[in-house]
């Protein structure tokens, strides 16, 4: 019991508390607003919210879950880790161009992805160049709504973008939070880098004592 206690604390990070934070000042903001009413229909609301993405969601964890067992992580590093430098920017600014779905799907395969082992510009490269060059947006929203024009002359502008945001924005992180984590240190979890590593290591140690 002690260790499943132990377990949940360890998942609660900043982010969680923030998130719980937030819905807490709405949930005041509800109350002051509308009384007990107000806050179960956002209940209700937030119930139908999720009654229509929760296929999808599960779709798109289902489908980083799969990315992470398919690809090692020692090859998402070398591509798009810290050290990939411009190619892993080019790299990450422009395989969001084929992306499929929605942020339902597609925000669980990145996290899939940087916790496998990609760097901080990389995976901000990829977020711009999702938000800025998806196809499917470009096809079926842009240019039925405004035109080939004025579609084109946006996408063509927003092209040098995502790799610029994922330099900077690397930058920024490493300003304002230090040295981004290294892979098999994201989330707390442990990589097959990692345990590639550790049994190099175990081998070594075995023959050193058999010297």
């Amino acid at each position: 019991m002690l260790a499943k206690i132990k377990g949940l604390l360890k998942k609660i990070d900043g982010t969680l508390v923030f998130l719980g934070a937030l819905v807490l000042v709405a949930v005041i903001a509800a109350q002051v607003i509308g009384g007990g009413d107000k806050i179960l229909d956002g209940l209700e609301r937030a119930g139908s919210l999720f009654e229509s993405v929760w296929l999808r969601l599960i779709l798109g964890f289902t489908l980083g879950g799969m990315i992470r067992l398919l690809i090692p992580s020692a090859v998402i590093a070398r591509w798009l880790g810290h050290a990939s430098g411009i190619r892993g920017l080019l790299i990450g600014s422009y395989i969001a161009i084929i992306m499929p779905g929605g942020p339902y799907v597609t925000m669980p395969v990145i996290a899939a992805i940087y916790s496998a082992g990609a760097g901080i510009g990389p995976i901000i490269a990829l977020l711009t160049g999702r938000a800025l060059l998806g196809v499917q947006m470009l096809i079926v929203w842009q240019i039925p709504f405004l035109g080939v024009e004025i579609s084109l002359a946006r996408y063509i502008a927003c092209l040098v973008l995502p790799p610029i945001a994922g330099m900077v924005g690397a930058a920024v992180y490493k300003l304002l939070f230090g040295p981004p984590p290294v892979m098999g240190e994201i989330g707390g979890q442990t990589t097959d880098a990692d345990l590639s590593s550790d049994t190099t290591d175990d081998a070594s140690n075995d023959s050193e004592n058999e010297v």
